[in-house]
């Protein structure tokens, strides 16, 4: 393993080609893409003075597979696909967009999601589109997928269970379903709906619902990219809008540049410089203090959002004693296997000196809930943690996401969990005689369902599918082939598990069934359960964290410990 691991950096020491990924919905205005894909590639390869390969790719989840086998070394990322990049396997952000300040009229190019539906539907409320067809980019978009499940929920629509979500995989293949007719209402970026609009002799659409203005996502680099192949990297996207405007178009809006992205904290100096203003005009701003213009006012604050910027109470004291605080991000205090997670991860933090916070952060209704909630993020923002330890869960808040944004190195708590312990259960079953198999995740379950989906897909290929309800699941297991073997299915619930298989006799339909085993209840059921051990998913987590945070750890056990319960 250590000389495999040798050769793969002596071979990204002496790297000469570079490939990039771009999702081409950045831009809609260009009727050459390939013309632009050329300029692109000629541009960063003089400045590099390497090969360069640029691939237009609308699907994230592909792209995150090919940074991770790095066979992609630099992508434009989303938010939430950034987040992801970060959790699996330590990708970096190398340069952030933003609008440039400017006196001019042209207009900046909004980044949020929007819901929208033909305008001659009978759809005039996001209430409306219950039951009905629901178009999606893809589970790893921000703006067509994530925010966009907020605010389906926040309209009281369950995204997993009272709509039919399509994944359409690009922001204007969801636009041209709706068009169509071929579903009620879709979700994408607003850039692409104002560019839609402007084709007159298009059906008209209309919005339903719309999110706040959100940070854009960053140019990303993989581990391990040479530092001064990263270096000249930076710098020819920091000069782009310049130097090469043809090569530009694809990467940036004409109201656009790049800023490098900051790792750990952005100064109000940045800001002022970025801005055109004194510093103290800044940090008036921000504290509110002052009589400023309210167009720079605007300005400044509008900049200061973007770029993620979070005042620090600590940051006084950051150059005298370095922080020893982690923070657990989960959904709640009932989280499956708390306990025993929690005790593998002190177990660990301890042998850094270091502490942990634990932070329930997700299903709060009350509104006292809502102030604990806001309590647990304003700590995390204003004191020295060092790091986060995060569930998929938690993941996907757009709180989490500004905390990211930060700069602070994070590790999934569940990744052991879903690569090792999927591929157990999966080779159980299949070792069973199981051709076909059926997943069944849970909403209830310590694994959150979407990137339950998209690893038990990339571990089963055509032979694996995932059902939503229980009835999904029976047509599914009648339409299957069941002569040459029995079909398997995973569930991802204990609880669910147990009202399934009842529901599964009484349909007269006996699949070989199985799921994740945290309830005690499986263990007299009969039900065969993937086992693990939680103390040691809490301990790997850890150390992957405090690898990012450079602490050396005593060497363990690198595989979480997973078996089959029967």
């Amino acid at each position: 393993m250590l000389c495999m691991e040798q050769r793969r950096n002596e071979k990204d020491s002496d790297q000469q080609r570079l490939v990039l990924a771009i999702n081409p919905v950045t831009r809609h205005d260009f009727a050459q893409p390939e013309a632009d894909v050329e300029a692109l590639k000629r541009y960063l390869s003089s400045a590099l003075s390497i090969e360069v390969a640029v691939e237009l790719r609308e699907n994230y989840e592909e792209t995150l597979a090919g940074m991770e086998r790095r066979e992609i070394d630099v992508a434009h990322l989303g938010p939430y696909a950034f987040v992801l990049a970060q959790a699996r396997f330590g990708a970096r952000a190398l340069a952030n967009t933003i609008d440039i300040v400017s006196s001019s009229d042209s207009p900046t190019v909004p980044y949020r999601s929007v819901i929208v539906t033909r305008a001659d539907s009978d759809i005039k409320s996001l209430v409306d589109v219950k039951g009905l067809p629901f178009g999606f980019v893809d589970r790893n978009s921000t703006t067509g997928y994530l925010v966009a499940t907020f605010l389906l929920q926040q309209a009281g629509i369950d995204p997993v269970h009272d709509i039919q979500p399509a994944f359409l995989l690009s922001h204007s293949a969801v636009i041209e379903a709706v068009e169509r007719g071929e579903v009620a209402a879709g979700a994408v970026m607003q850039s692409q709906y104002i560019h839609y609009s402007e084709q007159k002799e298009r059906p008209a659409l209309t919005l339903l619902s719309s999110s706040a203005l959100l940070s854009r996502g960053p140019i990303a680099i993989r581990p391990n990219l040479p530092p001064q192949l990263e270096r000249k990297l930076l710098s020819a996207l920091l000069q782009i809008h310049q130097a090469a405007p043809d090569a530009a178009r694809l990467l940036l809006a004409p109201t656009q540049r790049f800023t490098p992205a900051s790792q750990r904290e952005m100064t109000l100096k940045t800001i002022a410089e970025l801005v055109g203003v004194s510093y103290a005009t800044v940090s008036r701003a921000i504290n509110g203090h002052g009589r400023i213009a309210p167009a720079t006012m605007a300005r400044i604050l509008k900049l200061v959002e973007e770029l993620g910027y979070r005042p620090n109470a600590s940051a006084r004291d950051l150059h005298r004693s370095r922080g020893n605080l982690v923070g657990l991000l989960i959904p709640d205090l009932s989280y499956p296997g708390l306990n025993g997670i929690v005790s593998g991860i002190q177990a660990s933090l301890d042998q850094a000196q270091m502490q942990l916070i634990i932070c329930p952060v997700q299903n709060i209704a009350s509104d006292s809930g809502a102030e604990r909630q806001k309590a647990y993020f304003d700590l995390l923002y204003n004191n020295r943690v060092e790091g986060l330890l995060l569930t998929q869960w938690s993941a996907s808040q757009p709180e989490t996401l500004e905390l990211i944004q930060s700069g602070r190195p994070i590790a999934l708590l569940e990744q052991d969990l879903l690569t090792q312990g999927l591929r157990t259960a999966i080779d159980w079953l299949q070792q069973k005689g199981c051709e076909q198999l059926f997943l069944f995740a849970s909403s209830d379950s310590i694994l959150e369902p979407t990137l339950t989906r998209s690893v038990f897909k990339q571990l089963t290929g055509s032979k694996g599918r995932s059902v939503d309800s229980f009835d999904d699941l029976i047509q599914a297991l009648r339409q299957s082939d069941t002569k040459s073997s029995s079909p398997g299915v995973l569930c991802t619930s204990d609880l669910k598990a147990l009202g399934l298989r009842e529901y599964l006799v009484e349909e007269d339909l006996r699949p070989l069934f199985m799921t994740i085993g945290i309830n005690p209840l499986t263990r007299w059921t009969n039900i065969p359960a993937l086992a693990f051990d939680e103390f040691q998913l809490g301990q790997l987590a850890a150390q992957r964290l405090l690898k990012k945070l450079n602490i050396d750890t005593p060497e363990s056990r690198q595989f979480l410990h997973t078996w089959i319960s029967a």
